[in-house]
């Protein structure tokens, strides 16, 4: 294995689906898989919500935004990504085979992008590449039937904070909502006064920043542990 090789063997190694693998698994994979990065500047959109799902792409490094707008496109709600990821692995099988998300490069990024035939054809007669994939999409599974059984808070913040979660595809880092004070009242089935005096309160924590129509969480996870 050369140098580039094994450094690349090395980076591919800290992706959620690869871990695990060994250097003879990737020599041997390598030959049957084209593994071709490229990279991509800030401002170029990667993956479009609602488009199909053709691939995986990993990023192998830089900053991503990932963005989803509700069915209405009443709201959107946008959070901030650090490499490396897998964007939507979900979304590659089954009978809804687009993307619920949007994502964008912040800074330029390096990107690795595996043909949905090659991952069906060759990469699941890997056991550790076809063990990390289900487990990653039972994980996503696991999570998303958890919250659909939680009971919805009665205090109003954490009602808000419930509405954040539900809908991050991480939940943690920086967000941003882009909403109508309106509309965030209905979503919480609260008046825009309780609402805007609950936001108030948060701002003078330093929990949110407020801004016209767009509401700024610097760090979700701080946000989630206030009692």
């Amino acid at each position: 294995m050369t140098t580039s090789s094994s450094d690349f063997f090395l980076r591919l190694l800290s992706l959620p689906l690869f871990q695990g693998l060994g250097r003879r698994e990737y020599v041997e994979m390598a030959e049957r898989v084209s593994f071709a990065c490229r990279k991509e500047s800030a401002g170029t959109i990667l993956i479009c919500q609602d488009e199909p799902c053709r691939s995986l792409i990993f990023v192998l490094s830089g900053d991503i935004i990932v963005s989803c707008h509700d069915d209405r496109h009443g709201y959107v709600l946008s959070e901030q990504l650090h490499a490396p990821q897998v964007l939507q692995p979900d979304s590659l099988f089954g009978l809804n085979t687009t993307y619920t998300r949007t994502f964008t490069a912040e800074t330029e990024v390096e990107v690795l992008e595996i043909e949905k035939s090659a991952v069906r054809d060759t990469l699941f007669d890997y056991t550790i590449f076809r063990f990390n994939y289900l487990n990653l999409l039972s994980h996503n599974l696991q999570q998303a039937h958890r919250s659909r059984w939680r009971s919805l808070p009665l205090d109003l913040r954490h009602r808000f904070v419930r509405f954040l979660s539900d809908r991050c595809y991480r939940p943690a880092g920086r967000k941003e909502l882009r909403i109508k004070m309106t509309q965030l009242a209905r979503e919480l089935d609260a008046t825009r006064l309780n609402v805007s005096r609950m936001l108030s309160d948060l701002q003078a924590q330093g929990m949110v920043q407020l801004r016209r129509e767009r509401i700024i969480i610097p760090s979700f996870q701080d946000l989630l542990r206030m009692r």
